[in-house]
């Protein structure tokens, strides 16, 4: 009968630059004493491999590392680096156990200078929400771009929104309700009493101060912030995505990343605001 059981196994993933990191974790249980084989990735350098935190004079053949396993309980840990570059899709690297394993962990931790578009992987992991938002940003911009009150048409409308959605919803609100205000303003008639007219063009003097306030936030915030793709699941963040999988095979599960350098969303937010500060002469 089988003699070997993986009982949990975590891989992290540290991707630089000009290098990925890599580090595998897991917990072998045994019933008597024998060698176990493990498969590392097509390019791997093996770095340490510590057993019960007791470093292991193992050498790596080809892609293949043996280890020493005694009866009972062990924790093995392996490390290794892949000179891969950072691309714009990032896919684990294939790691075989050699034997089916339970309760698998898989992280990936990426660089501050890295903007995350898109992930996947096992089924209990991170998702990138923002493109949820940017559905309902197309459906919402082309009602509002029926209404004449405003300039604005259902693409002004969604251009408006993108950059609006890295700050926050009141304040989207706020310019929403600024630019229809001007629009109603427009279709006063003259037999509006005067203390009716002051009071509303105060009205719109403060609601023009709080639009212009929101919309240079929201410049400075793509400019100098970081984006918000709103990633979450599994407690993961824009830099640090994990993902779950409960059963795996003798290798395990992948997942991949499309993410681009942060300039680019930089570059992205620099022609917005220049749309922004010449659209607004027109509003």
């Amino acid at each position: 009968g089988q003699t070997l059981t993986v009982e949990s196994s975590q891989l992290h993933l540290s991707a630089g630059l000009r290098s990925t990191d890599a580090t595998l974790q897991m917990i072998l249980r045994s019933s008597q004493g024998d060698q176990h084989t493990v498969t590392l990735p097509e390019g791997a350098e093996l770095q340490t491999v510590l057993i019960n935190s007791i470093a292991q004079p193992i050498r790596q053949k080809d892609n293949n590392i043996t280890l020493p396993i005694v009866p009972g309980k062990q924790h093995i840990q392996i490390s290794w680096r892949m000179s891969d570059a950072m691309r714009t899709l990032l896919t684990t690297p294939l790691v075989g156990l050699g034997a089916a394993s339970v309760n698998h962990s898989l992280s990936v931790q990426l660089a501050r200078d890295r903007w995350v578009l898109l992930v996947g992987g096992p089924r209990l992991g991170p998702a990138v929400l923002f493109w949820g938002v940017v559905i309902v940003l197309i459906i919402v911009a082309m009602g509002l771009g029926r209404v004449r009150l405003t300039p604005l048409r259902a693409w002004g409308w969604f251009l408006l929104g993108i950059g609006l959605s890295q700050s926050f919803v009141l304040g989207s609100l706020i310019v929403v309700g600024w630019l229809f205000a001007l629009g109603l303003r427009g279709r006063l008639t003259s037999d509006v009493r005067k203390g009716v007219f002051n009071t509303i063009q105060l009205a719109i003097a403060a609601l023009t101060l709080m639009a212009l306030a929101v919309l240079f936030y929201a410049v400075q915030q793509g400019l100098l912030g970081l984006p918000d793709m709103q990633v979450s699941g599994n407690q993961s963040n824009a830099y640090n995505l994990n993902w779950f999988q409960d059963r795996a095979g003798e290798f395990l599960p992948q997942a991949w990343v499309v993410s681009v350098p942060l300039l680019v969303y930089r570059i992205l937010m620099l022609a917005w605001a220049l749309w922004l500060a010449f659209s607004l002469l027109k509003w």
